[in-house]
């Protein structure tokens, strides 16, 4: 077997997937009794004619959008004004945001020349998302309820539109069940949130 026949084998397999990484590429590589080492070259010369996109650190994909992201890092969901965006409840532009509950670099990645924020959460709090139809993607997405609570976790600030909005879509008894899964004084602080609007 040539190292053509490897080529169009592993455009194959990578046409069947949304993203790998090389560790894929190599156990591919082996299934065929081919040689690992391999792998390197078949995607420098995938990449070079545009065929793959580097996403991340050992991470490749026929994909460009920055929402591949998901597929690299899990288990993650995307959150807070991106997921209100997914939801229409934000109508600026906004980044991707993903959050997980993985001890990786926190903060500001660029993928695809696109700034992606990574954010960490506790394992139990890690819940309350939804996977949903993305174009050719099917990503983990926060649901309303999560992301409110979400929205107040990470300190964001929250105009009364936005709040509004929020009190329009929320499920009260799937919030209640989710705050059941935070300390005493963080559930308040989202019910008091809540209640701010009927001050008004």
């Amino acid at each position: 077997m040539g190292k053509i026949k490897y080529l169009n084998e592993v455009k194959t397999f990578i046409l069947k997937g949304k993203a790998f990484n090389v560790k894929d590429i190599k156990r591919f590589l082996i299934s065929k009794q081919a040689n690992p080492d391999y792998a390197y070259s078949i995607i420098h010369n995938m990449m070079k004619k545009g065929h793959i996109h580097r996403i991340t650190k050992g991470y490749y994909s026929r994909f460009d959008d920055p929402m591949i992201i998901t597929y690299c890092i899990k288990p993650s969901y995307i959150g807070l004004e991106n997921a209100l965006s997914i939801h229409g409840l934000w109508e600026q532009e906004s980044n991707v945001v993903l959050i997980t509950p993985r001890r990786i670099r926190f903060g500001i990645r660029k993928i695809f020349n696109t700034n992606v924020i990574i954010h960490h959460i506790n394992k139990k709090y890690f819940f309350g998302y939804d996977y949903i139809d993305y174009y050719d993607l099917k990503i983990p997405v926060s649901d309303t309820e999560k992301t409110f609570i979400d929205w107040i976790y990470y300190h964001n600030k929250m105009n009364i539109k936005l709040l509004n909005d929020f009190i329009d879509k929320i499920d009260r008894k799937k919030l209640n069940k989710y705050l059941k899964n935070y300390d005493k004084k963080f559930a308040e602080k989202v019910q008091s949130v809540l209640k701010h609007k009927n001050n008004r």
